[in-house]
């Protein structure tokens, strides 16, 4: 199921909510207190961006999945998250290449002072004395190929893998806190809304009231102390008014900014109404609380084994690196007589001392793999806490939700009463305005726990490492 809210819905289902009070506190055309109610209505026309609603009145109201993939596209952090990820790519692809040969072309000209040897001598015959000249060219075509280092090209190899990995868990982790933010901020809207509808209606009740305890100070029969209290309750709603209509405010452009367009393409435009779907939230027996590939523990986890990896690299350091090498080499001068041969060997190296460099950077390799170890633990202990914070937000927000529904119900009818009995003469002004005043909080109140119990949900999604587009519709009754 899915329902929708425009903006500021409910005083569209009511139209003339806002212009005119309700038929039993009536006034005649010209009195004092219609003045005044004009003026009222006035300044909530002036709060409630008629304009915006006119301008959205045909548009097709936005959901919630619809924001939330508008928010994804438009992310920065998202997109350097993916650039990332390429780059984590090519350290892979890089790294792989040190098992393949490497061919190098090289050329040189050289110009000497004194007749240099055009190529080298290899034998010494008297009868054919070796070429001189000024101006030397030489080129070169040189294969070398790794036989053994000891596995250090294997561990450069594991070390790149475990970034990528890890650069692929940055992005889901910058997914899973986008959607996050922008579901916040969708909700926001329709919880500050429903916050200036309520706002609204008390509004509405204290100027009914204000007129009644007008009649009664013009007919004598109330002293002017009840039409100055009604007054000033009157101006405390306005104040909230006010500042309900500013957080609608402030909240739709924060999902325009989210969503990566114009404040004007979201102030006003009607939202649909998310519904939580039936079903457990407790994950079954045997399943686990977190996920495997939760992003913050791939991401420790990627980081051990690329810190083992980069020891088991310092380590081969200790043993001998072997090479086989092949060439083409061409000898000639300026003008000619160019000649060329081929080489080929083997080259082992076998660093013996390097002053403790080589000790020195194990040992830091072996502190960094034991410091991404424990830190791979803090994960594990955060991710617990985030889980079961996030599990009593929603056991907090489900019991705000179901206590203050009760709580509106009984305020509602609490201020009926009082009203009907400031009518026949037998209630007292101050009970039906701590009424109403109490009435407004507990409305405002349910409005945030509503859309609260939603928003406990998402982030306890997340902190399980669960949250994506297919959680939401699995979650919500709304409209992909």
């Amino acid at each position: 199921m899915t329902r929708f809210i425009a903006s500021r819905e409910p005083r569209r289902r009511r139209p003339n909510d806002r212009t005119s009070p309700p038929a039993r506190h009536a006034r005649p055309r010209g009195s004092g207190a219609g003045r005044t109610w004009a003026a009222v209505a006035v300044a909530l026309a002036a709060w409630s961006g008629g304009t915006p609603d006119a301008a959205h009145a045909q548009d097709a109201p936005l959901t919630l999945v619809g924001a939330v993939e508008a928010a994804l596209g438009a992310d920065p952090g998202l997109a350097a998250g993916r650039a990332r990820l390429d780059g984590a790519e090519a350290d892979v692809a890089r790294a792989r290449a040190g098992r393949l040969p490497s061919l190098q072309v090289e050329g040189t000209l050289t110009r000497f002072q004194e007749p240099m040897v055009v190529r080298p001598l290899h034998s010494f015959d008297p009868s054919r004395p070796p070429a001189f000249d000024e101006t030397l060219v030489q080129g070169a075509a040189r294969l070398r190929y790794t036989v053994f280092d000891g596995g250090a090209t294997g561990s450069r190899i594991r070390a790149a893998a475990s970034g990528t990995t890890a650069a692929d868990a940055g992005v889901e982790a910058r997914l899973m806190e986008t959607m996050e933010r922008a579901t916040e901020a969708y909700l926001a809207i329709l919880s500050a809304r429903a916050q200036e509808d309520a706002a609204i209606r008390r509004l509405q009740a204290l100027q009914a009231e204000g007129d009644r305890a007008r009649r009664r100070v013009d007919t004598g029969s109330a002293a002017e102390v009840e039409a100055l209290r009604a007054s000033a309750a009157l101006e405390e709603a306005r104040a909230d008014a006010a500042s309900a209509r500013t957080r609608t405010e402030l909240a739709e452009r924060s999902l325009a900014r989210e969503m990566g367009v114009e404040p004007a393409d979201v102030v006003g435009r009607p939202l649909a109404d998310p519904e939580l779907a039936p079903g457990p939230e407790a994950p079954a027996a045997g399943v686990p609380a977190v996920e495997a590939r939760h992003p913050a523990l791939v991401r420790a986890a990627e980081a051990q084994r690329a810190a083992e990896a980069r020891l088991g690299e310092q380590r081969a350091g200790r043993l001998p690196r072997l090479e086989l090498m092949a060439g083409l080499l061409d000898y000639g001068a300026a003008g000619g007589g160019h000649v060329a041969e081929w080489q080929a060997g083997i080259a082992v190296s076998w660093p013996l001392f390097t002053g403790g460099a080589r000790s020195a950077a194990i040992r830091r390799a072996e502190a960094d793999v034991s410091a991404a170890r424990e830190e791979r633990a803090v994960a594990d202990r955060a991710v617990d806490a985030a889980v079961d914070a996030a599990r009593a937000a929603v056991q907090e927000a489900d019991a705000r939700a179901q206590a203050l529904g009760a709580s509106v119900a009984q305020w509602e009818e609490v201020a009926r009463i009082e009203a009907l009995a400031l009518d026949t003469g037998a209630g007292v002004q101050s009970d039906l305005l701590a009424a109403e005043a109490s009435l407004f909080r507990a409305r405002a109140g349910l409005a945030r726990a509503r859309y609260d119990r939603v928003l406990a949900r998402v982030r306890l999604a997340r902190a399980r490492g669960l949250l994506d587009r297919g959680w939401l519709d699995r979650a919500l009754e709304v409209d992909g």
